[in-house]
């Protein structure tokens, strides 16, 4: 026997709206990582463009991660079966791109590791991230 009713958890609508929250966080990194990369030869004097600008990864998951959240608010609020799908395919998505966000990080401490050369700004902030990072979970 076929179900009929939708059980949909509470928690659905706070989902949506840390995913649209980290879309909109995402989006603004993207920004502040074109503002540091057009402005790196006069501060620092060195040129290097991070993994994720050279992919766009800001800015196309971010929207991603908006409507994804959208799609799950508006779920909360209009129950359908055409809703849940479109919903469960849509986070499905969206988790797999931040497993390609953490995949592009991956590669970039990698290649912080692999470099010899001075420490530009790319490479301090994440030494700091990453030592901050170790601090909090030796706790």
């Amino acid at each position: 026997m076929p179900r009929t009713r939708l059980w949909i958890r509470e928690e659905t609508r706070m989902l949506g709206a840390i995913q649209i929250i980290t879309g909109i966080l995402l989006d603004c990194l993207g920004l502040l990582w074109m503002y540091l990369f057009f402005t790196q030869i006069f501060a620092f004097g060195a040129t290097y463009t991070p993994i994720a600008l050279l992919t766009a990864y800001p800015f196309w998951s971010s929207w991603l991660f908006i409507f994804s959240g959208a799609f799950t608010v508006l779920l909360e609020k209009r129950r359908s079966p055409f809703l849940v799908s479109y919903a469960l395919v849509v986070n499905i998505i969206s988790a797999c791109i931040s497993v390609i966000g953490l995949l592009l990080l991956s590669i970039e401490f990698i290649k912080y590791s692999k470099s010899s050369k001075n420490p530009l700004w790319p490479q301090v902030s994440t030494r700091k991230l990453v030592n901050s990072f170790r601090n909090i979970c030796s706790y």
